[in-house]
């Protein structure tokens, strides 16, 4: 599974190119990142400037993303512009008190004032949302007439519905899934709580991706005696992660806090009942055509979930309003009008 950050990258690269505006991505290669140490942000936006300053007389303009863009500073005479996934001042606010007290520090410290420095030295910034836009404006300080809202976009034609007989495999009347990284940040503990709270539903839960969490979700299941209901499904392909999609009754995403949640999106193309977090970006991603639940609230999450699975009837007309919802505010196509359009007043 690729980062929300990587898909929309080669989304709004793919569809410039679609209209004759050439592309190219400046990136760490993976020996690269190898040879830097974990938590490096400076050395890595070091080597970044290095490629930029030897190619940037190729550029008519450079966009940056997160706290990259703090090598914008650096480079005075050409017009740029710099994307916020989210703020890590709101990362903190909602998740700073589950980190270990270095990450916190690193993360204020470093992480934090080289996203400013990146936004303030942009000559526009787009936001992905409206509330990361307010952060920007109110915890950063950038001029209102600079902060744009740019919301992220997807393929449709390529994420979508798929036949599939999954949740046969899985042998359940009801499936809930989790899609994402396995971090604190992510929630998934707290859907793990929820889960024994599920009574008179046959409902099993798939827990499709990887990370430092695993061990410790593993654990709970044994705890909770979760043995028969939950499955961890590992690190999953593009295909699989559609019948997954396809497959599940409600797809859940308790996360702490979401820059944006491109996997929200992807929930919607197919059209899969969602029920997710009301944090951060999420409520404006999902709007009405989804359940909202309190951020840590394992009896909120399942009671969101019953009531998806109590009515399937409306839950399937809420998931089909969130595809109308999709296919007018957040498609790759409309993304990258909206980019052009800030590029133009670059030029």
């Amino acid at each position: 599974m690729h980062s929300g950050i990587e898909v929309v990258t080669h989304n709004l690269v793919t569809e410039l190119e679609k209209r004759s505006i050439e592309t190219e991505v400046v990136s760490l290669s993976e020996s690269e990142m190898n040879l830097i140490p974990k938590f490096a942000r400076v050395s890595i936006s070091a080597v970044l400037l290095k490629k930029l300053l030897s190619s940037k007389s190729r550029f008519d303009i450079i966009h940056a993303n997160a706290w990259s863009a703090c090598v914008l500073k650096f480079i005075k005479d050409k017009p740029s512009i710099a994307t916020a996934h989210g703020t890590v001042r709101g990362l903190l606010a909602l998740t700073g008190d589950l980190a270990p007290l270095p990450s916190q520090l690193y993360t204020s410290l470093v992480t934090q004032n080289l996203e400013k420095i990146g936004f303030r030295n942009a000559r526009q910034v787009a936001a992905v949302s409206h509330s990361c836009r307010m952060e920007l404006i109110t915890d950063y300080h950038i001029p209102e007439e600079r902060v744009n809202v740019v919301y992220n976009g997807i393929d449709v034609s390529k994420v979508r519905r798929v036949k599939t007989n999954l949740k046969d495999e899985f042998g359940c009347e009801n499936l809930l899934l989790f899609l994402g990284r396995l971090t604190k940040q992510k929630g998934a503990e707290f859907l793990m709580t929820a889960m024994p709270m599920l009574k008179g539903y046959d409902a099993k839960l798939v827990i499709a991706g990887t990370g430092p969490e695993q061990d410790n979700l593993q654990r709970m299941v044994s705890e909770l005696k979760l043995e028969e209901r939950v499955v961890f499904a590992g690190a999953v392909d593009e295909r699989r992660k559609l019948e997954l999609l396809s497959a599940s009754d409600v797809f859940v995403c308790p996360s702490l806090w979401e820059s944006f949640g491109v996997v929200l999106l992807e929930a919607m193309a197919c059209e899969t009942p969602i029920v997710a977090s009301r944090v951060a970006s999420i409520p404006e991603i999902v709007g009405e055509d989804g359940v909202l639940v309190e951020p840590r609230n394992p009896q909120s999450i399942s009671d969101g979930i019953a009531r998806m699975l109590k009515d399937k009837k409306a839950s399937r007309k809420l998931a089909g309003k969130a595809r109308k919802h999709l296919l007018k505010n957040f498609t790759a196509q409309k993304m990258a009008e909206r980019y052009i359009e800030l590029y133009k007043k670059l030029l």
